[in-house]
C-alpha cells in the first residue's frame, strides 16, 4: 500500500432524527482512498493464484461507424510477460514500447484466454471476481474531473454463472 491509500472501518450503523422529526438510518461502509488501480492489484496480489475474472464493455470492431459496445467476460492475470505463445501456436514477442494508456483510466492484464495483454476501462468495467468473491463497479465523477468515486458492490458468487453469460440483472436465464 502506499502512503496515499488508507482505508477507514467500517461502524455499526446510527439512528439519525432530524427536525422534522423523521428517522433515517445511516450507514458507514469502508472508504479506501487513493489509486484504484493500486487497490485492484493489491486485492487480486492477495490471492493464492493471482487471478481475477472481469466483465466489461469494449468497443465493438466498427467502432467508429456504429458506436457499440459488446459485453465481454474473461480471465486475466497481472504477469507482465516478454513474450508468450498465441492462440494460433506463434510466438509473440513485447516490443520494448512505452505503455501508451493511462495507468489511471486502464487496467493492464493479460488474457488468458485469448493470451494477450488487454486494457480494460475502468469507466466500462461491470464487474470482477477475485477468488470466490464479486463485485460489482460503479463510478461516479465528481465535480473536479481528476476526483472519481468508484464503488464495490458485493454480489453473491452463485451469480458467477448469470454475469458469465452477460445475464447482468441477475435473473435465471432460461
Amino acid at each position: 500500500m502506499q502512503d496515499s491509500d488508507k482505508t477507514t472501518n467500517a461502524t455499526p450503523p446510527q439512528i439519525q432524527i432530524n427536525k422534522e422529526n423523521t428517522m433515517s438510518i445511516i450507514q458507514y461502509e469502508p472508504v479506501h482512498i487513493g489509486d484504484f488501480s493500486s487497490f485492484i492489484e493489491n486485492l487480486v496480489s492477495k490471492t493464492k493464484s493471482k487471478r481475477f475474472r472481469a466483465g466489461f464493455m469494449k468497443k465493438a470492431d466498427d467502432f467508429k461507424k456504429s458506436g457499440k459496445y459488446i459485453y465481454r467476460t474473461g480471465k486475466f492475470d497481472f504477469k507482465y510477460r516478454k513474450t508468450w505463445k498465441q492462440t494460433d501456436g506463434t510466438m509473440y514477442k513485447r516490443k520494448n514500447k512505452a505503455r501508451t494508456t493511462k495507468r489511471e483510466d486502464y487496467l493492464l492484464a493479460h488474457d488468458l484466454v485469448k493470451k494477450a495483454p488487454r486494457n480494460i476501462s475502468y469507466q466500462r468495467l461491470l464487474w470482477i471476481s477475485v477468488g470466490k468473491k464479486i463485485w460489482g463497479v460503479s463510478q461516479f465523477r465528481l465535480a473536479d474531473e481528476h476526483i472519481r468515486l468508484y464503488v464495490l458492490n458485493p454480489t453473491k458468487y452463485s451469480q458467477l454463472k448469470n454475469l458469465l453469460i452477460g445475464n447482468l440483472d441477475g435473473s435465471t436465464a432460461h
